[in-house]
Order: C-alpha cells, then structure tokens, then sequence
C-alpha cells in the first residue's frame, strides 16, 4: 500500500513537471481583437496588442492628454494636479514637473487644469488650458517663454460683446512653421490657427451641420420663430475633440458624435483627405500618428482604434469597465501616444493611471508590410501579407494587402482574385480594366474578321438566294409560332412597348391579351429581377443571396402586385374607369418588356464593364424602367377612357389605398400574435384547472 502511495506521488510530481515545462497557448489580452470582414462588419480576429504595464503611482488626478517625444519622453498633462508631469518610459522615472511652484518665473501665473500637451520639432513645449484660458509655452530647456491668450482679431472676436467667440483651449498642436492649431471648448466654427506670434489666421477646419431627414421636414413645415425655438432643430456642427500634427507636417482632428467623420486627415487647405468614410467611434477622444503613418485613435468607451494612413481600420481593441481595475480596461480612456518602439500608451482619466500595450507579432508584421508597400517594396509586402494570411486566413487587409502588391507587379489576374475576396470593388475594377485592356488588344483582330466574314456572308447569301427562300422560311416559322395562342399573346407584349396606345386600345375590345400570357410573363419577369438582383459581375453585385429571404421577397413580389391589381380595380369603379380587373391584371404585364430587357442587359454587361462605365448600366436601367412606367400609364389611360390628370389622380389614390392595405395588415398580424399567445394560455390555464396539474 505504502509502495502505491509513493508511486502515485512521484507520477504526480512527473506530471507537473513535463506540465510546466510545456509552453502555454492562453492569451495575456484582457480584451478581444476586432477587425472588419468584407460587409464592414467587425469580427473577431488574432490579439494585436497585449497589456504590459499598468503605471499607476504617479500620484494622477483626471489626467488629460499625453504627447511622446522620439526618446520616450512623456509630457502627461495632469489636469487635477494643475500640472505637467515628465515620464521617462525607459527608465520609469520622473523628470521633471511643470506647475506654479516648479516653474521659477513670474511672469508665470501657473495652470488651472491643464489639459492639452504638445512638443514641437524644437522641442518646445505648449499647454492648452481651459480654465486659464490661454496656451503656454515653454522652450527645449523647459523655460517659460510666454502665453497665447484671446486672439484681438475683429473678425474672431466679432462685433459686439453678445458675438464674442468662446476661447477656452483644450487642445494644442503645433506644425512645423510654429503654427498653432487650437481647439477650443464649446467652440463650433472650427479648429483655430495661429501665428507663432499670436496672430490670428483663420479657421483650419470646420464641421458642417448635417440635417437628419426628420430635421430637414421639421425645417421646411416650421416658421423662423419656431425654428428658433424648437430643442429638435439643433443644427450645431460637431466639436471637435482633439487636435495632432505629425512630423510630417501632416494634420488630424476627431470630433464627438460624427461616426461617419469622426477621424479626418487634412490637408494644406483644412479638407478632409479620406476618400472614404471612416469606421469610428462617437466617443473620440484623441489622435496620434506613428513615423509610419499609422493612426491611432481612443474614446470614452475604452476602444483603441488603428488605422492605416489611408483611414482603413486595422484593429479595434479595448472596453470599457465601471469599477473593476483589469489591465487593459478603461473607465475613461481619454488620451493615447505611441512610443519609439511601437508600444501604445494611454491614460485612464477617472482611475489616474498610465497602460501600456505592446504589439504582437501579428501586428507588427502587418505594419511592416503597410509599410513596405508604401516604400515600393512589394515582394517584401506580398510575403508579410501572406504570412498573415497564413496566421488568419480570412483577413480582409491581408487579401487586399494581396491583391495591392500583385496589382503593382502586373499580376492583375491574382489581384482580381484577392480584391474580390477582400470586398474591395474599387481595387477589382482597376485590375480587372488592365486585363480587359489585354484581352481586347489580344482578340481586337480576330473579331474584327470574324464581324468582316459574317457581314460578307449575309452579302453572298443575299446575291446567292434571288428567290428570297431565307426571308420566306422566317416568314413560316413566325406564322406557325403565332398560330400558338399563348406564344402569340406573350408575343404581343413586344408590340404593346412599341406602339402602348394602339396595341392597349386592342386588350381594352378584347381583340388581344391572354391572362395565361400576362401570368406567364409575371412569373418571368419576377425570375428576370431575381437574376439582376443578385446575379451581376462582382463589381456591381451587392446583394449576396444568403443574405436575401427568398420566401418573403416572392410573397413581397406578388402580394403588392395583387394589391395594386385590386386597389386600381376598386378606385377605378369610384371613378367611372371602363377597365376590368382582367384588363388590369393584364396592362402591367403586356408594359414590362422594355423593364425585363434592360435587367437582362444590365445584368450581362456587369460582367464585362468598370467602375469608369457605369454609367452605361445606370442610363439602360432609366430607359428600360422609364418606358415601362410610361407603356404601363398609357395602357390604364387608354383601358379606363381616362385623361392624363385623372389617370395621375386615380393612380395617386390607388397608392394610397395601398399603403393603408398594408398598413391594416401588420395591425393585424401584430393583434393576431397577441390574440394567439392569450388563447394559449388560457388553454393551458383551462387544461391544468381540469386535470389538477
């Protein structure tokens, strides 16, 4: 027994010893990894970034902004403490304080809640501080030098003292021909810039109002007085939020509550640089920029937000905890910076501490391959971003990384496949018009022959058939085909698209149109709108089918067609309108050829044109959905004996009729669920009372 018992110890003691020896897979990250798919939805992807230190000794009170220098010095702008603090990363240690007791100046009047921090090339620091309401600054050696106090601009101030612009700065940036850009609290025209001496230049940039479309209503319904009264017309553009320059010289703002806006990259004149809207949050706090260009973003919600110099989101990593202290978690993230080895650093404003994060591997080789890309190295791109592919396979930067660096090596057919995987139609239509412009100057000659010997031939057998025995033949065909009733009638829907007021007056005496005709020409048409509904080339395809419900769009489909045939049939006998609902039933199908005809050569010519020529398929479906519409009014005009007016008047109504039809049936489906769940439970109420249960 006592041999058992040491047997069993010292398999034990092997156990955990190969255990801890063996290397751990469990993640450091205290926070998901997110990414975009190619619907830009945000998906879970590998950790970017991982916790590594929590700096919380630093005696930080509501701190609210930070700027690294080049040897990891960072300035923390220490709002609750009126100070600034200097931290050396590398060394853990603090430098040095700036406040009303350190700074041996008179001339110095201290910080109230200092708030904005940044470090100009010369090494010069400025302070935005709102509650002094000036910006100060001091030189390399860290002397006072002197403060940038209101602007005395007329045009600033304005004209009387009720039109005096707020100067309350909170944030400062600075360029490097010592421009100031300021963003001031409460401030709604703009980004204020000044000289290095103070003198005002103008707004750098601006948010535009935007108008929701209930405001636009409201605004169009209200008079001047109850616009200025009214809480739900407040059209004030966003604030901006915070304010960075690069050491390229480049600008970048965020703003509060602008999702689609939110991170702006400008240029010389102010204007927002990003082609396309960029995924942001609405909480933005603040901004910073690598050396390579690469943007990172923070809010109130805890979320760090990278971004590549173009504005494409890369990561999104963080949250937000209420009273818990887990590194990695914010409560109120409210400041971020990068240091000179790519770790991120941020400021928790509620909790006063300082987290760092440092790149995995999976971040740093997809910033090595940005980066690569961006120098003209695409072989050195192409093999990171397939090593991160290789990492996570269905990574929508990694294939258009792909697909980017095949596409400037000329390999346009690899490209077409990786944009095309990436969701990216802009890239695909690029590479797609190179290999096009292959294809034609390839086969340009042997079509052209081949269009030669087809028009020579329709020449020679022109010459060679005096008896006409050719046209005679389709003259046959065409007798016999039209000698079937419902291949004649679906036949005559052609005629009806070209000539609508005689080929209606026809249907209306009964001489021509079939029923059968106009439902086997619905049923066709339905199946012609399901294949240009997702059936065009990838450039112009949208809709993906496992995102459609088939079921309810052939019930939608079908449903407000019968509803349009019966609600035009009742309006119609209220207004003395001649038509039959059969005649009805039938005008819609017999106008739909030129509608179907444009969907089939839309459909087939997505495949073959670019993004430059869309507007080809965009005038074919207006021609083809226009003629449709008309051919359909002329025909209930001409089968009710109506005039132009009263034809647009009965069809204004039957659309009405319409709405209030289907507004009465979700009534009651909504009514009938309640009903079915109250007789349920009464059922059960009544079965249980029975058998005692």
């Amino acid at each position: 027994m006592r041999f058992i018992k040491k047997s069993l110890v010292l398999l034990l003691a092997v156990t955990f010893v190969i255990m801890s020896a063996l290397p751990v897979a469990a993640s450091q990250a205290t926070s998901y990894t997110y990414t975009l798919d190619d619907d830009n939805e945000a998906v879970r992807t590998q950790d970017a970034y991982l916790p590594d230190r929590t700096i919380t000794d630093l005696g930080l009170v509501n701190p609210a902004d930070m700027f690294i220098t080049e040897d990891n010095i960072a300035y923390i702008a220490d709002s609750g403490n009126s100070r600034i603090v200097v931290y050396n990363i590398d060394t853990g240690k603090v430098e040095k304080i700036f406040s009303k007791e350190t700074v041996k100046d008179s001339k110095f009047a201290g910080f109230d809640k200092p708030s904005g921090v940044f470090i100009s090339e010369r090494g010069e620091l400025f302070v935005a501080d709102p509650g002094m309401k000036t910006v100060f600054k001091f030189d390399k050696k860290g002397n006072y030098e002197r403060r940038y106090d209101r602007p005395v601009a007329p045009i600033f101030n304005g004209s009387s003292s009720k039109d005096k612009t707020n100067y309350e700065p909170s944030k400062v940036a600075i360029d490097s021909g010592e421009n100031l850009y300021i963003v001031s609290e409460g401030l709604y025209d703009g980004i204020i810039q000044l000289a290095k001496t103070g003198e005002f230049l103008g707004y750098f940039a601006t948010n535009k109002a935007k108008l929701s479309p209930v405001q636009a209503f409201l605004k169009m319904i209200y008079t001047k007085e109850q616009q200025k009264n009214s809480s739900l017309l407040n059209t004030d553009p966003q604030l901006f939020s915070n304010v960075f320059v690069d050491r390229s010289g480049m600008a970048y703002s965020v703003s509060m509550n602008a999702p689609e806006d939110g991170l702006k990259k400008h240029s010389t004149d102010g204007s927002n640089m990003f082609k396309n809207p960029v995924v942001c949050s609405e909480h933005l706090t603040d901004v910073t920029v690598d050396d390579d260009g690469i943007i990172y973003t923070s809010d109130t919600e805890g979320f760090i937000c990278v971004y590549t110099t173009d504005g494409e989101l890369i990561f999104k990593l963080g949250a937000k905890v209420n009273d818990m202290s887990i590194s990695g978690l914010f409560k109120s993230l409210v400041t971020i910076a990068v240091d000179n080895k790519g770790n991120i650093w941020t400021a928790d404003g509620e909790k006063g501490y300082l987290q760092s994060f440092v790149p995995t591997e999976y971040a740093t080789t997809i910033y090595h391959a940005l980066t690569q890309y961006e120098k003209g190295n695409y072989d050195v791109a192409l093999n990171d971003w397939s090593y991160v592919l290789r990492l996570n396979q269905m990574s929508v930067l990694a294939h258009n990384g792909v697909a980017k660096a095949y596409y400037n090596n000329e390999k346009y057919h690899k490209a077409m496949k990786d944009f095309e995987i990436a969701g990216n139609r802009d890239g695909y239509s690029e590479a797609y018009w190179e290999v096009r412009n292959k294809q034609i100057q390839k086969y340009l000659g042997p079509f052209l022959l081949v269009v030669v010997l087809l028009v020579v031939l329709k020449i020679v057998l022109g010459i060679v058939d005096k008896k006409k025995r050719i046209p005679a033949a389709k003259k046959r065909l065409s007798k016999k085909l039209g000698k079937v009733p419902v291949l004649s009638e679906i036949g005559y829907s052609f005629r009806c698209a070209r000539h609508p007021i005689d080929r209606y007056y026809d249907i209306r005496v009964g001489k021509h149109g079939s029923p059968l005709a106009a439902l086997i020409i619905y049923i066709v048409f339905f199946g012609v709108y399901m294949l240009y509904m997702v059936g065009k080339g990838f450039i112009y395809q949208y809709t993906k089918v496992e995102d459609m419900d088939m079921g309810a769009v052939i019930v939608g489909f079908f449903a407000i067609l019968i509803l349009f045939i019966i609600c035009n049939y009742l309006v119609t006998s209220i207004t003395d309108g001649d038509g039959t609902i059969k005649q009805i039933f039938m005008i819609p199908a017999y106008g739909l050829m030129p509608a179907m005809f444009a969907m089939l050569i839309t459909t087939g010519l997505s495949y073959f044109l670019t993004y430059n020529e869309s507007f080809i398929l965009t005038v074919i479906m207006i021609v083809g959905v226009g003629w449709s519409i008309a051919a359909i009014f002329e025909g209930l005009a001409t089968v009710h004996d109506y005039t132009f007016k009263k034809n647009v008047i009965s069809l204004i109504i039957t659309f009405v009729f319409i709405l209030i039809a289907i507004v009465v049936v979700l009534v009651v489906i909504i009514m009938w669920d309640q009903l079915s769940d109250f007789l349920i439970t009464i059922g059960k109420e009544v079965i249980r009372n029975v058998t005692g249960g």
